[in-house]
Order: structure tokens, then C-alpha cells, then sequence
């Protein structure tokens, strides 16, 4: 379906034209109609940076791209998935329905807000439809292709900023200022979400600011043009520390997701029994949060993003004389190479330890290629990033189902020490966790294939080939 959306222009007031185009192209103006709509979005505006969001009329939710109101999608909660639905405001928004009688499969609205008028087209891409269209702009109606969000509803939360899209760079640009303003960049999309996590809004939050965090650790690492000074070093260091102190309450986070999962994997109704450690890894995950919170809003967090701030000032001078193609032959060189030495150390029965060595790598050339990707051969960069995506799962699994069983021993542990205490107050059925761990154990052989299944299209001729054509190009002939 085509959707266009028109303004007055030069007609005047949209409601009198229309009568008037009506004796050319017989058609119907409905009664007006007064929408009191709620409009959301999840916390980080994924809907609203690309000029849509999701509105709840009465029991239906949609998702639309305003000014047109007619539905883009419908499944709300699979689409949310686990953000929890934000309310950007509430706007009330004048509707009429318009019916053009002569040109079947046409649906219209006559939309106002406030002082603006749209008239919005729903139609199949058909004659009929373009050629009403072109009457209509003779006329003097005017397309809108798109309306900037706050002329429409201004946004009371959390109003996130996205992250910039930067311009291609010329090779011979410099490449500490091309590392430089996009680390800096991300860095302000990771605060962000520091506020989200400080008030709990979801678990994603958390999620996403270290997924942040670790794509600016990643582009920091490719800053060799500064290879030894103490303020490169410092800069790691202090990222790593941002990182670090929210490892627990992340955990705690996975454990949690995946608790109705381990429930109802038991056999003989014994998930239930589950429920006592469950409301142990609640209250540790409360305690956990209530400590992330406190070093949120602590001078030692405020002064290591002041640190921060100052330490990417002083590396804009520091350093190499880099170029954009020196960066980028540099970071292919590396990130290749890296991938390259963990596949072959692989062999046959690997540990997992290699296997999780793997993933690593995989994904630090995955944030290469979406950071530098566009200055290397398109096709190399199609093959490379088709192939991580398609094995980042199973590989990703593994890893989330060791550190899991990782865990469990310390609440084994835990466990074990309760039964010893009276009074504990932890009622933990030590059989059904044991069953757990089992089912746990076995599936992890299971990943185990999976994830081996992956790492053997890592190490395809293909995707070899393209590693290799990658870690020669760049523009540049410095070494890695």
C-alpha cells in the first residue's frame, strides 16, 4: 500500500476545497471525530528516531507514521519484546474520513492538530490512485514526505538522541578525529541510558548501555596511532571500569529472563519448586540494583566520565599523524589477523575456551565493519558481516549457557550453605535445582554442536578468502 500525505498549500482550508474537488471526483467527507491518543515508544526512541511511534486509542495499540494515523503494524508486545512501553505524551487529534467513490481501494483522513491540517491517502499503487494524486497537487496541495516529530507530539520522557550519522571521510582525512568524534558520539548515547537504569524502567537499559560501552571499547582499541602513551592505556582502563561495574546486575538480569524458561523445562511438575531460588536471585538482584544505582549517582562515577571526557581532548592531539586509510588498513590488519589466529588454534576437539576466544574476535570485527566497513570493497564487507550474523547465535549461546552453569555453582554453593542455617528463610528445593543443573549440562553439549556447527562456516573457504581481502585493504600500507 502507497501512503501519501498532502497539505493545504495553496487551496486553503483543506475541508472546503475537498468539497469543491468533489464535483471532479465524486466523493464523501465523514464527520469529525475527536482521537484522545497515548503515544509510545521504548525508552531509547527506537520507534520516534524514524519518524514513528505507537499510539493506544481505548484497547488498541498501533504503530503509525504521523501526521497519517492509519496502522503500520499491530503487534505491539511482540514488537516491544522486553522494553517497557514509554510514554512520549498524550495528544487529541480531529479525524474525518475521506471516500473518493469512483476509485475503489482508496481510503482517506482528513487529520488535524492544533493549527495543522493533513490529508493523509492509503491506496494500491494503481492508476486510479495516481492519477487522483496528481489532481490534487495541480490543484496546489503540497506533499509532506515526512514531519518532524515534536510538530506533532512533544516527547515528555526521556528524550533520547540517537547516534549521529557521520559522512563518508575522505582517506587522507585524519584518523584521530575520525576515531575520535564517533567514540565520543557513542559514549553520549551510553549516558543516556544511565538514567533509565537508575529508575529501572527495563532490563534492556542496562543491556543497551553496555552494548554502547563495548562498541566504544572496541573503537578505542584501534587507536594505535597512539600505541604506548599512558593516555591510550588510561582510556581502556577506564572503560573496562564503566563495564565492570555492572557485570552482576546484568547477570542477575539473563538469570531472571530466563528463570520461566528453567521452570517449565523440569519434568514431574517440579518447576514449582523452583520458586524459592527464584525469589533469591529477586532480592539479589534488588540488592545488586540499589548498589548500581548508588554508583551511578557517586563522585567516583562522575569523575571518571569527567576523566573521560578530558582523556579524548588530549589523545586529539597526541599520537601518530594517522590518516582515515592508516586507521582503517591498521584496524583490518588486526581484526583479521585476530580472527584468523583463534580459527586456526581451533582444531578438531577445541576447548571452550577457544570457542568463547572466537566469538570475541568475530564480534570485535563485527564492530569494525559497522564502524570502518564502508572504506573497504563492498562485496568483501557483504560476505564478512552475512556470515557473523548467521554464526553469532550459536556461538553467542554457548558462551551464555557456560557462564550460566558458571553461576549455578555459586548458587550451589549458596544453597547448600542455607539448608546448614536454621532460620535462613531461603526455601530452595535442592532435588529440583539438582534436575536443573542436569538438563542444564546436557544441553550445553547441545550449544556445544552448535556452536562448532558455527565456527566451521568461519572457517569456510569464502569466508577466509574475504578475511584475507579485507586485511589488504584500507588505502594504506602500514602494518597491523
Amino acid at each position: 500500500m502507497t501512503v501519501k500525505v498532502l497539505t493545504s498549500g495553496k487551496v486553503g482550508a483543506l475541508p472546503a476545497y475537498l468539497g469543491y474537488f468533489f464535483l471532479r471526483f465524486p466523493g464523501a467527507l465523514g464527520p469529525e471525530e475527536s482521537w484522545d491518543l497515548e503515544c509510545l515508544d521504548t525508552y531509547d526512541r527506537r520507534w520516534s528516531r524514524q519518524g514513528q511511534f505507537w499510539i493506544r486509542q481505548g484497547d488498541t495499540v498501533t504503530l503509525i507514521e504521523p501526521p497519517s494515523l492509519f496502522p503500520i503494524a499491530q503487534d505491539f508486545e511482540t514488537s516491544f519484546k522486553l522494553h517497557k512501553p514509554q510514554t512520549l505524551g498524550r495528544i487529541t487529534v480531529k479525524v474525518r474520513s475521506v471516500k473518493f467513490l469512483e476509485v475503489p481501494g482508496l481510503e482517506g483522513q482528513l487529520v488535524k492538530l492544533r493549527e495543522n491540517s493533513y490529508l493523509v491517502l492509503r491506496f494500491d499503487s494503481g492508476d486510479n490512485g495516481n492519477s487522483l494524486l496528481s489532481s490534487l497537487t495541480a490543484d496546489g496541495l503540497e506533499p509532506l514526505e515526512r514531519t518532524a516529530l515534536p510538530d506533532f507530539v512533544q516527547d515528555r520522557g526521556s528524550r533520547f538522541v540517537g547516534p549521529t550519522a557521520w559522512p563518508l571521510p575522505n582517506l587522507s582525512d585524519s584518523g584521530r578525529l575520525f576515531l575520535l568524534e564517533p567514540l565520543s558520539d557513542w559514549l553520549r548515547v551510553a549516558r543516556q541510558y544511565e538514567k533509565g537504569i537508575r529508575i529501572d524502567v527495563d532490563t534492556e537499559c542496562l543491556h543497551q548501555y553496555r552494548v554502547q560501552l563495548r562498541r566504544v571499547r572496541s573503537l578505542a582499541s584501534l587507536g594505535r596511532m597512539w600505541e604506548g602513551l599512558p593516555e591510550w592505556n588510561r582510556l581502556k582502563i577506564v572503560l573496562r571500569t564503566l563495564q565492570q561495574k555492572t557485570n552482576e546486575l546484568r547477570d542477575l538480569d539473563v538469570l531472571l529472563l530466563d528463570l520461566p524458561g528453567f521452570e517449565a523445562a523440569l519434568p514431574w511438575d517440579e518447576g514449582p519448586k523452583l520458586a524459592g531460588w527464584a525469589s533469591s536471585i529477586r532480592k539479589q538482584r534488588q540488592g545488586e540494583q540499589r548498589r548500581v544505582r548508588r554508583w551511578l549517582e557517586a563522585e567516583e562515577h562522575s569523575d571518571l566520565w569527567t576523566e573521560l571526557e578530558q582523556l579524548l581532548v588530549e589523545l586529539a592531539v597526541l599520537g601518530e599523524s594517522w590518516s582515515v586509510g592508516d586507521l582503517a588498513s591498521s584496524a583490518f590488519q588486526k581484526s583479521s589477523r585476530s580472527l584468523q589466529r583463534c580459527l586456526k588454534n581451533l582444531g578438531r576437539q577445541p576447548a571452550d575456551e577457544a570457542l568463547h576466544e572466537v566469538r570475541i574476535q568475530a564480534k570485535r570485527l563485527r564492530y569494525v565493519l559497522e564502524s570502518l566497513g564502508n572504506l573497504a570493497p563492498a562485496p568483501i564487507v557483504k560476505e564478512l558481516v552475512a556470515t557473523l550474523k548467521e554464526t553469532q547465535d550459536g556461538l553467542g549461546r554457548f558462551q551464555d549457557r557456560s557462564l550460566l552453569l558458571e553461576r549455578l555453582q555459586v548458587e550451589r554453593s549458596a544453597i547448600r550453605k542455607s539448608q546448614n542455617i536454621v532460620g535462613s528463610g531461603l526455601q530452595i528445593d535442592p532435588l529440583a535445582f539438582g534436575i536443573l543443573v542436569g538438563l542444564l549440562v546436557g544441553e550445553q553439549s547441545r550449544r556445544k554442536t552448535e556452536a562448532l556447527a558455527d565456527s566451521r562456516q568461519l572457517r569456510s573457504k569464502a569466508f577466509l578468502k574475504a578475511l584475507d581481502r579485507l586485511a589488504i585493504s584500507g588505502g594504506s600500507s602500514r602494518g597491523p
